[in-house]
């Protein structure tokens, strides 16, 4: 285990289980961390005790497995390493899933994401980023993951302790970022989380792509794509349908509202997320205002804006707000997929600095 200053780095390398054990064992102060967070948030949004959490996410189990048996082995592990029943971390990969079952509708993490090809920036690198707005006690529980894995790309991630699949890029040159969506439907079939690990485990875009649409999703989500290559691609998928956007004038932005026209009346995530709307105009405003140098300090001030504080890109706790809904940016993060160099801040970009991993 590395030491940063605000992270926790967690190299893990070996058998699914072996890595899985080092994230659990190394991790295991955020692993709790994760669970209290949850634990509250599912009392909170739908009335769900954690038992009850834990054995319904005991469904995900054939889809998991189906998809890809070796990310069960690694959740093994860091139940075993943490000290903590199996059906704890399948409840922390199936969160959103888990509480979308119950009837209630899932708070959409409050994301703003951004892509910007060659053409458009500066030094011809490409550039994926984004703030993720969520439950601020969870700026407790994020951490690094650099996982070498035997036939499979080695990933470096942030994620949640206990969560092994989140936004990062891997030696294949690939990278994702998540917006969550809301749609109407059945949150049965395969978790966002896991789908973020498949990608993560992906050697080239076509790939990524397969590997979203490999089995039916238990939810919507939308996944912003970038490659060392210096193309990107951004998949809005929900559990019946996807589309794939390309950028325009090598710029992709996402928030959390579905922009395919198609898939729009289904959207629920909307009406839950009425900042969404004003971070995505504002993002796109500020990129298209770089005239097609833009840079990777261009992208931070972007990610530090506070225009209709606190529902901003930098996202504040709204203190009107009752205190279990209450949302703020929990991390921040820039990649330089050209470079394969990833940029971290814990908490507001516009309090804190970036720190290189």
């Amino acid at each position: 285990m590395i030491k940063m200053k605000d992270f926790k780095i967690i190299e893990a390398a070996g058998t699914p289980y072996e890595i899985g054990f080092a994230h659990g064992q190394q991790g295991r102060e955020e692993v709790l961390c994760s669970i209290a967070t949850y634990q509250e948030m599912f009392k909170t949004y739908a009335n769900l005790e954690w038992e009850e959490a834990k054995r319904r996410s005991r469904s995900y189990i054939e889809h998991i497995g189906r998809y890809d048996s070796d990310l069960l082995e690694e959740m093994r592990g860091v139940a075993e390493g943490a000290g903590v029943e199996l059906e704890d971390i399948l409840a922390l990969n199936a969160r959103s899933e888990v509480i979308l079952m119950s009837g209630s509708k899932m708070p959409s993490d409050g994301c703003t994401a951004i892509a910007v090809t060659p053409e458009s920036t500066q030094d011809r690198h490409t550039i994926l980023a984004q703030n993720w707005d969520w439950k601020g006690r969870q700026i407790e529980a994020v951490l690094v993951l650099k996982i070498t894995q035997r036939e499979k790309p080695a990933i470096t991630m942030v994620t949640e302790g206990g969560i092994i699949g989140k936004v990062g890029f891997n030696d294949a040159g690939i990278g994702v970022c998540l917006n969550a969506l809301g749609t109407v439907g059945n949150p049965y079939g395969l978790p966002l989380h896991i789908i973020l690990r498949g990608i993560l485990d992906s050697r080239k875009l076509s790939d990524a792509i397969q590997r979203i649409n490999a089995q039916p999703n238990a939810c919507a989500a939308n996944y912003l794509l970038a490659a060392k290559c210096g193309e990107a691609l951004d998949v809005e998928k929900s559990p019946v349908d996807f589309e794939v956007f390309y950028p325009e004038k090598g710029m992709l932005v996402h928030t959390n509202h579905f922009l395919c026209d198609r898939m729009k009346p289904a959207d629920t995530s909307r009406f839950m997320a009425h900042d969404t709307f004003l971070r995505y105009g504002l993002a796109r405003k500020m990129l298209e205002a770089k005239k097609c140098v833009v840079t990777t300090d261009n992208v931070k001030e972007i990610l530090a804006a506070h225009k209709d504080y606190p529902d901003s890109i930098c996202r504040h706790e709204d203190e009107l707000d009752p205190a279990g809904l209450r949302m703020c940016t929990v991390f921040s993060i820039v990649m330089d997929m050209t470079a394969l160099k990833m940029e971290l801040l814990r908490g507001n970009p516009c309090e804190n600095h970036y720190r290189e991993v």
